[in-house]
């Protein structure tokens, strides 16, 4: 049964499996408390919870939600106090604590904890070994499933996109005095340098429907941190075309002026549409080239079309979800980059927020089926890849390295996924099996070693 009243907090949805639908009502406290934190409040809502805590001891819902309020005010000792009270009143619901353990992982992942982390990881593992709970908590450990090291070398690699037949992967590479893109298979084999550039660093390719076309960023030389930049904002500028490479005969075509200053293209393999960000207009919007019906050739003739119009905040990192006909991408109100979603045949009306976090969300990807999203969060002073439903639930993490992992991209198929991570010093190009998680021996052999 599905709660028609909205439980969003922090993380995205509550989930129905932690508390369900206890009442027919949401008590108007804690909906009070709810509106203040939405409106970037939370040192108002916290006497609010304290009250319907102290009205209602006895209540899971006012302690967790007590407890993730005080997490956003920097109280970690309160939090943790009430998160585990909350697991004393949810005796008798194993997976509601299992919940409430999580949120305790990540408090004492943010004060940097790892000891205690990780007994209450064993406490969930102890309790439920389920291949859907390993899934969950695997991330926090270690990487949630079997990693493939694609590149090699002190040079930096970034942005991998699969080919639309799976079979190859375009990523650019510092491997020489600038930034070029290369084509190799998935046991990382170079098959193909792609671009050949002495005064551009050439980034972020993306195919498009045609395999023999890519699209990609050609940045000024200078400019080379813009490669690791997680999420574009007008803060941080460049200008850039956007170039459309034949990758046989090496001709190129620009795609839009270098003064539009674009950036994070991405392309869909399943429709005839290129989106963008761009600060043509003083703020960082999203643009989309429909090319429906021309050749590739012809897509430079092809006017951009302008599909958000924020004037409070940046709006970039498009992505094009095939089964729904949305839009995600990522924009920075309220001080935190989060995931959005829009129809872009309706406009800003259609806006929905995914995911409500007091962490900053970058690089949102896809899946080819639509039902899933992966994306960076910046939270436990650690960013790391995460996956999620694609209505803003069941989010988990799914790696776990020394460094950073960004840029996830999914394959053809949706069975792989491609990241890059500096866990090795520099940044190289992994590959995660989707179809391979780690087993509860191994997520065990790795709490053992911490």
């Amino acid at each position: 049964m599905q709660c028609k009243y909205r439980w969003c907090f922090l993380i995205g949805i509550w989930p129905i499996l932690l508390i369900g639908c206890l009442e027919s009502k949401l008590p108007k406290s804690l909906k009070k408390a709810e509106v203040l934190i939405e409106k970037g409040q939370p040192q108002s809502a916290v006497p609010v919870l304290e009250k319907f805590v102290s009205d209602y001891p006895l209540d899971p819902v006012g302690h967790m939600k007590l407890g993730d309020t005080y997490n956003l005010t920097g109280q970690t000792k309160k939090a943790i106090a009430e998160f585990r009270e909350a697991i004393s009143l949810l005796s008798n619901r194993p997976q509601s604590q299992i919940e409430a353990r999580i949120k305790i992982v990540r408090t004492y992942l943010k004060i940097g904890d790892r000891k205690r982390a990780n007994l209450q990881l064993k406490a969930i593992l102890r309790s439920d070994p389920s291949d859907e709970i390993l899934v969950r908590i695997a991330g926090y450990v270690t990487d949630a499933y079997h990693i493939t090291k694609l590149t090699k070398g002190k040079s930096d690699n970034y942005s991998p996109s699969f080919s639309p037949d799976g079979k190859q992967i375009a990523f650019s590479s510092f491997r020489l005095d600038n930034g070029e893109i290369y084509l190799m298979d998935l046991t990382g084999r170079i098959r193909q340098r792609v671009t050949f550039s002495t005064d551009f660093n050439e980034t972020t390719p993306v195919f498009l429907r045609d395999p023999n076309y890519l699209l990609y960023c050609k940045e000024p030389k200078a400019s080379r941190e813009i490669s690791v930049t997680l999420q574009g904002s007008g803060s941080t500028r460049f200008f850039a075309g956007i170039d459309v490479s034949h990758i046989y005969n090496k001709t190129t075509q620009e795609l839009l002026p270098v003064k539009l200053g674009v950036r994070a293209p991405s392309g869909s393999q399943t429709s005839d549409h290129i989106l963008y960000e761009s600060n043509l207009d003083g703020n960082l919007e999203i643009y989309r080239i429909d090319f429906t019906g021309k050749k590739l050739d012809d897509i430079g003739q092809v006017q951009p079309e302008r599909l958000t119009h924020s004037q409070d905040s940046d709006d970039g990192t498009p992505r094009y979800n095939s089964l729904s006909g949305r839009i995600i991408f990522v924009a920075g109100r309220n001080n935190v980059h989060q995931l959005y979603s829009f129809d872009p045949n309706k406009g800003s009306k259609s806006e929905t927020q995914l995911l409500m976090t007091d962490y900053d969300c970058y690089n949102p990807a896809i899946s080819p089926d639509g039902k899933h999203i992966a994306f960076v969060a910046a939270r436990d002073g650690d960013i790391e890849v995460c996956l999620m439903d694609a209505d803003g639930t069941n989010v988990r993490q799914i790696t776990n390295g020394i460094g950073i992992s960004i840029h996830p991209t999914f394959s053809p198929d949706g069975r792989q996924l491609a990241f890059v991570s500096d866990r090795s010093d520099s940044f190289h190009v992994y590959l995660m099996d989707l179809d391979r998680p780690k087993s509860a021996e191994i997520l065990s052999d790795e709490l053992r070693n911490f």
